[in-house]
């Protein structure tokens, strides 16, 4: 499922953030017992260098026992959990890679507008836009996930999918308003501009109140169909 506002996304994302009275413990996940991991696909950032600087920026301003700020290292858009590393086996991993290649391949590289800072229930977080070349990816991965491992094995968010960029987790149940009008006040700070050429099937892990991940695969995004496929 995906979310499509009515309104403009960066407008929508800061209306719900704002109407919040609670924020509750981000790493309070359901299926994240201790040592877990977990395969997600992502956008990431490591040369991104004005998005470093934004979320440096916003972080600084944002020094609340609550929040965990997210290292420069750390910073990504999840697309979509495949699943738990204890779910699936190699060769199950290998034809979900191999599916979402050959989906995604022709899919042109684009560029990120990151910005303005919001937030949801559990997290702050930067918007993004466009939205569509990145439902468009991620549908794309739903649909070579259905391939590898089944419908049965697509893990769907209950809410919807809303592209973001978290830069802090929540880490206990707080009031929102001072956390929204603390937010409020970075707004108006540019938005950083992020290319993004390629999708990341990583490894993902929880060590103390922080994501860290290995790099599984990197597919790229070339705009070009693979030679000798229609």
């Amino acid at each position: 499922m995906t979310t499509t506002p009515t309104t403009d996304p960066v407008a929508d994302d800061w209306h719900r953030f704002a109407a919040l009275d609670r924020l509750g413990n981000h790493w309070d996940r359901p299926g994240w017992t201790p040592g877990r991991r977990s395969y997600h696909w992502m956008l990431t950032f490591e040369n991104a260098t004005d998005l470093h600087t934004l979320a440096a920026r916003c972080q600084d301003r944002l020094r609340l026992p609550v929040l965990d700020p997210v290292p420069a290292e750390g910073l990504h858009l999840t697309l979509q959990r495949l699943a738990f590393t204890d779910q699936i086996n190699r060769a199950e991993l290998d034809t979900a890679i191999s599916e979402t290649r050959h989906r995604i391949v022709d899919i042109p590289p684009f560029t990120l507008m990151i910005g303005p800072l919001a937030g949801s229930s559990g997290a702050v977080r930067l918007s993004v836009q466009p939205w569509e070349p990145v439902v468009t990816i991620r549908a794309n991965i739903l649909d070579a996930t259905a391939a590898a491992l089944g419908p049965s094995g697509v893990v769907t968010k209950p809410h919807g999918f809303r592209p973001h960029i978290g830069i802090a987790y929540c880490n206990s149940s707080a009031n929102a308003q001072p956390i929204v009008s603390a937010v409020e006040e970075l707004r108006h700070l540019s938005p950083a501009r992020a290319g993004v050429s390629a999708v990341a099937l990583v490894e993902l892990r929880r060590e103390g109140r922080a994501y860290l991940w290995d790099t599984v695969a990197r597919l790229p995004l070339s705009g070009l169909a693979p030679s000798g496929l229609d």
